[in-house]
């Protein structure tokens, strides 16, 4: 599933990128985002409606969780009694959810793979680019997580194809061959489509984050803007799921205001922990759709919960 969602995706953002994004990967990746999140919008505003039609209830809610505190299956019958009535779906405040990570899922697959995904390159004939840059500059594919891969390369290197998925048990495998079609001269065919993965002369888009100091150290100009984007995507995430947090806290109770804070530090640890095992421009990603929400989260406060409780 995700790798035909991937297909759909990168041929988008391929469109993106030769059309109106000057063939800049970064700028392709921005306007990908305003466009999910603008057809996202319609089922977010439902959200939206959703979460306050739930806080109109609460009070009700929490009446019947005292009556029937202990009749379980009486209490849920109230409830969906009680839903039915006032027009309220519980899980329909999810269903952005549901969409969105299936999207970010098949978006990490498009980033690691843009040869795939993006270019629609074939297994033939990535294997073929393969087997040339080991021929002229094998230093590409190098460190430990290549050792098995480079002691098999002589026992396929007659078949692109096998080559190519041999290869392919690298993840950032493409991410390489990218950097390479960008610095070895007449490797392809002239003529024949490329991309780059750096975004303002400063952001490597392709490269893995890290926290280890040695990688950062070495290489400080790829490292250290990667784990800004990162930390950024971080902060932006902790601030998002503040904001929506802190509408839904003036009406809810003790429990909920308990729960409510612990997902949003819940957001931002994960956030974290997934930026360091996904190409930056993932986070990059991240970081503009939680710029994007928190506008939206802003126009909402501002104009529609004040306008309701006027």
């Amino acid at each position: 599933m995700f790798d035909a969602i991937a297909r759909v995706l990168g041929r988008l953002l391929y469109i993106i990128y030769k059309t109106i994004a000057f063939e800049n990967y970064g700028i392709s990746l921005i306007l990908f985002t305003f466009i999910v999140k603008l057809a996202l919008l319609p089922l977010t505003i439902k959200q939206v409606k959703s979460s306050q039609k739930m806080q109109e209830i609460q009070p009700e809610v929490d009446k019947l969780q005292k009556r029937y505190k202990n009749d379980r299956e009486k209490l849920n019958q109230e409830l969906m009694k009680l839903y039915q009535e006032k027009g309220v779906n519980p899980a329909s405040g999810c269903l952005p959810l549901f969409i969105q990570l299936p999207i970010i899922w098949a978006l990490y697959y498009t980033i690691r793979r843009p040869l795939t995904y993006m270019l629609g390159w074939t297994k033939d004939f990535i294997g073929k680019i393969i087997i040339k840059i080991m021929e002229i500059q094998p230093q590409f594919f190098k460190g430990n997580e290549y050792a098995q891969i480079i002691g098999r390369f002589e026992d396929v290197k007659t078949d692109p194809v096998a080559v190519a998925d041999l290869f392919e048990r690298n993840l950032y495998s493409e991410i390489n061959i990218v950097d390479a079609l960008n610095t070895i001269p007449n490797l392809v065919e002239e003529g024949t489509e490329k991309i780059s993965l750096n975004f303002l002369g400063i952001f490597n888009l392709g490269v893995k984050p890290t926290y280890d100091l040695s990688l950062i150290t070495q290489s400080p100009g790829l490292y250290i803007p990667a784990l800004f984007v990162v930390l950024l995507a971080v902060a932006t995430t902790f601030l998002t799921s503040k904001m929506s947090m802190s509408q839904v806290s003036q009406n809810s109770n003790s429990q909920m205001n308990q729960t409510n804070k612990t997902l949003m530090y819940f957001g931002p640890i994960m956030t974290l922990l997934i930026g360091f095992q996904a190409p930056l421009g993932l986070s990059l990603y991240w970081t503009v759709s939680n710029l994007f929400q928190m506008a939206q989260q802003y126009f909402l406060d501002k104009y529609v919960y004040k306008k309701k409780e006027e």
